[in-house]
């Protein structure tokens, strides 16, 4: 426990040196700020990103990765046509939290790339999530909501073990069935999510609107 206070202590420390703000307490904007994000848990990494123009249309994210006391880990580059910023969540439920970037959106879903986190640092994957929200469910799962159209979206459920995505359940939540908006979508199961069933999906889904 000590010496866990003495990594965040000099985490902290660390930040402010920084001189940055938290990315997760930007605005979203057309030009980005250069920001900073800290991992929770046992392993404390503190990650700089930094924005630079790359075209007319996209920018160029550098981030770095240090350790607590200021060793770099690592270093990766992104292009993104997005206006959100990265972003940390513990989506496997082992401790460490996986690194979210934005690497395009449209009109509402973004595309993220998906960097998982390990003791050493993030190990980079070819694996994109899109949607306009991505949360932990609990279990070593969590849920992709995207929308289909005004009144209608699909929520994608996946299991992230180790560097393997599996996709296991796909559920559509409509409105366009329902005379009475305030008794909520229609909810079906569209692909897989056999074992635990429909009602189960559609019960998860519901719970985190």
């Amino acid at each position: 426990m000590i010496e866990f206070a003495l990594a965040a202590a000099l985490m902290a420390q660390d930040v402010g040196q920084e001189g940055l703000p938290l990315c997760d307490e930007l605005e979203s904007n057309a030009t980005h700020e250069d920001c900073v994000l800290q991992t929770a848990g046992d392993h404390a990494f503190i990650l700089s990103f930094d924005f630079s123009p790359l075209d007319d249309r996209r920018e160029m994210i550098d981030a770095t990765v240090r350790q607590a006391d200021g060793t770099l880990a690592q270093t990766m580059s992104y292009a993104t046509e997005s206006f959100f910023y990265p972003s940390l969540s513990d989506l496997n439920g082992d401790g460490m939290e996986e690194l979210l970037v934005p690497l395009e959106t449209g009109n509402v879903n973004t595309t993220y790339s998906l960097a998982i986190g390990t003791e050493y640092g993030f190990e980079w994957t070819s694996h994109e999530l899109n949607g306009y929200g991505v949360d932990p469910v609990g279990e070593g799962v969590f849920m992709v909501a995207a929308r289909d159209s005004a009144i209608a979206r699909y929520i994608e459920f996946y299991r992230l073990e180790g560097l393997e995505l599996d996709n296991i359940a796909t559920i559509f939540l409509t409105y366009e069935t329902v005379e009475n908006v305030d008794d909520g979508p229609d909810c079906s199961l569209v692909d897989g999510g056999q074992t635990e069933g429909e009602a189960y999906y559609c019960s998860l889904a519901m719970g985190n609107q």
